[in-house]
C-alpha cells in the first residue's frame, strides 16, 4: 500500500505540490495524469526519497519514504522516464549488476534474469552491448530491471510516452501479469489513451493538486457525462431540432459540419430515452454516441473555472 498523506513541496518559494492525499492499495494500477509541470515527476521523486518533504508524509505500507531502510528499497522497482544507459555495459551484465545491489542469491540471479528476457522477448539481445539497442528494446529493458528483484510496488514515471503501438502493447501485457500476482503499480502520464484501457483506479493532478480521482469505471462515466451527444441524422434536421427542443435535460444544441452536438445532462439511461423518442417520432439516424471523454477536457474545465473565479474576485474587488 502506498499512502500520500497532506503531501506539500515547493521550490524556491513556488509552490509545486500542495496538500497532496492518495492511498493506493495492494494490487492496484493507479494512473495519475496531468499536463507537463503539474508535479507528477516531483511526487514520483518524492516517493522514491530522492527529495525531502516540506511536510506531510509518504508510507509504503509500515515504513516512511526516504527512510532509507533497505527492506523498503527492495519493495520499491522504479522505471523513470528516460532509462539509464551504461553503454560499454551488455544486456546480462547489466542485469546482474543491479540484481547484485538487491543482494539476490547468486542462484536466483540467473534465473531470474533468463525468465524476464524470455517473457519480454528480449533474449536474443542478452549479450549485446547497451549502446546499440534500439529505444524500443531500451524501454523493454529498463521495465525488466525494475521488476528483477520482484519488488512489491512498481513506480513508473511517464514510461509509456512516445512508445510504438507494438511496444506499448507488449510492455503493458507485462504489467498486467505483473499486477495479476498481487503487485501494485503506481504510474504517471499525460494521455488517458496511453494508461485507461491498463488502469484500474485514475487520478488528475492540476498545479500540483488532485482535481479528481476514483475507479476507472467510475471516472470514465464522469468524463463522457460531461461532453457532448454526437448525432448523424439522415435527410432534414427539422424534426430533430423540435424533439430536442422539448427534451428538459438538453441544454445546448450546435452543428459542427455534418454532426449535431447535444449537451445532455441526463443519465446512462436518459440516453436511451432520447433515442427511443428519436426513433418513435420517426427520424431517421446514421450515428447516436458520446464524445469521448479525454484528460485535457478535464484540465480544460478545471481551467475555465478558475479563471471564472478570478473574474469574480476581481469584479468583486472593483465593487
Amino acid at each position: 500500500m502506498i499512502q500520500f498523506q497532506n503531501v506539500r513541496k515547493s521550490y524556491g518559494g513556488i509552490k509545486v505540490i500542495e496538500d497532496f492525499s492518495l492511498e493506493v492499495s495492494d494490487g492496484q494500477i493507479f494512473g495519475l495524469l496531468g499536463l507537463p509541470d503539474t508535479g507528477k515527476s516531483t511526487l514520483v521523486n518524492l516517493l522514491m526519497g530522492l527529495y525531502p518533504l516540506d511536510s506531510g508524509s509518504i508510507f509504503i505500507d509500515d515504513m516512511e519514504a526516504g527512510s532509507g531502510l533497505r527492506r523498503l528499497k527492495r519493495r520499491l522497482g522504479y522505471v523513470p522516464n528516460i532509462p539509464g544507459v551504461y553503454p560499454q555495459m551488455r544486456v546480462g551484465e547489466y542485469l546482474e549488476f543491479f540484481a547484485s545491489c538487491y543482494s539476490m542469491e547468486e542462484a536466483r540471479i540467473r534465473s531470474r534474469i533468463r525468465l524476464l528476457l524470455e517473457i519480454s522477448g528480449l533474449l536474443a539481445w542478452e549479450d549485446s552491448a547497451m549502446e546499440l539497442l534500439p529505444k524500443a528494446v531500451l524501454q523493454k529493458l529498463s521495465f525488466v530491471r525494475a521488476i528483477l528483484h520482484d519488488p512489491k510496488i512498481l513506480v513508473i514515471d511517464e514510461a509509456l510516452a512516445g512508445l510504438d503501438p507494438r511496444t506499448l502493447e507488449e510492455i503493458k501485457t507485462m504489467l498486467l501479469d505483473y499486477q495479476s500476482q498481487g503487485k501494485s503499480i503506481f504510474m504517471t502520464g499525460s494521455s488517458l489513451g496511453e494508461v485507461s484501457d491498463l488502469c484500474t483506479h485514475l487520478g488528475f493532478l492540476h498545479q500540483g493538486k488532485m482535481i479528481r480521482s476514483g475507479s476507472i469505471s467510475q471516472i470514465t462515466r464522469e468524463l463522457s457525462m460531461q461532453n457532448p451527444i454526437i448525432i448523424q441524422v439522415r435527410g432534414k434536421t427539422t424534426g430533430l431540432m423540435q424533439v430536442l427542443k422539448n427534451e428538459e435535460k438538453v441544454k445546448s444544441i450546435s452543428l459542427r459540419e455534418n454532426e449535431i452536438r447535444v449537451g445532455f445532462t441526463g443519465s446512462r439511461e436518459d440516453e436511451a430515452g432520447l433515442l427511443e423518442s428519436l426513433v418513435e417520432n420517426g427520424i431517421s439516424l446514421y450515428s447516436f454516441y458520446r464524445e469521448q471523454g479525454s484528460i485535457e477536457g478535464v484540465l480544460f474545465q478545471k481551467t475555465q473555472e478558475e479563471r471564472s473565479l478570478l473574474s469574480y474576485e476581481r469584479e468583486s474587488d472593483m465593487d
